[in-house]
């Protein structure tokens, strides 16, 4: 990948987790990165293609994280600690997430684009799923209902969290954060 595309995509990204999906323009990245708008159209011809692979490589990284954390042997609690890690992350660099950036946007986003979102959506969905459910087997968690349902929990609270907290302030995230994993911890006799 050239070192001008790989600084589109990140800036591009950076736009869309501070400022929305239609917040900004190509005259944006090409201004920051001191480059011609041509430029910005020859690597991605329309905002399109620049949403589509945004999301898309968000997709590649989640996969590497969940390889990653199953290479190094992390149980589901610590999985799921890794999970909450990366959004802490976008807390403390005042960012929201992906998912909440876009998904707020979708009805204005393209097809591809919201195909991509559906999917990662999806996939954090089914892992969390699949995390919380071995976790409760192996008597690391205790929750009741479907581990889909606390998944959705989970991320749901995860995504409006970080929203709020440019509301209210960081503090709140770490709140809801800490009260997810308390909520999941087995109660002691």
């Amino acid at each position: 990948m050239s070192l001008t595309r790989e600084k589109i995509l990140e800036l591009g990204e950076e736009l869309i987790l501070r400022r929305g999906y239609n917040a900004f323009s190509y005259q944006d990245i090409s201004s920051e990165l001191g480059i011609k708008n041509a430029a910005v159209h020859y690597y991605f011809p329309s905002k399109e293609n620049l949403g589509t692979s945004i999301v898309k490589n968000n997709i590649l990284r989640f996969e590497e994280m969940v390889d990653n954390l199953k290479t190094r042997e992390f149980d589901e609690w610590g999985q799921l600690e890794a999970f909450f890690k990366f959004y802490t992350k976008s807390n403390r660099a005042d960012k929201i997430c992906i998912l909440g950036s876009l998904g707020s946007e979708f009805q204005s986003l393209s097809e591809s684009t919201k195909k991509e979102l559906q999917k990662m959506t999806a996939m954090i969905i089914d892992w969390l799923s699949i995390v919380l459910d071995n976790g409760r087997e192996k008597a690391l968690f205790k929750f009741d209902g479907e581990p889909k349902y606390r998944a959705l929990i989970i991320l749901t609270s995860m995504i409006a969290g970080l929203q709020l907290a440019r509301v209210m302030g960081k503090s709140d995230f770490r709140a809801i954060h800490l009260q997810l994993l308390e909520d999941l911890k087995p109660q002691k006799p």
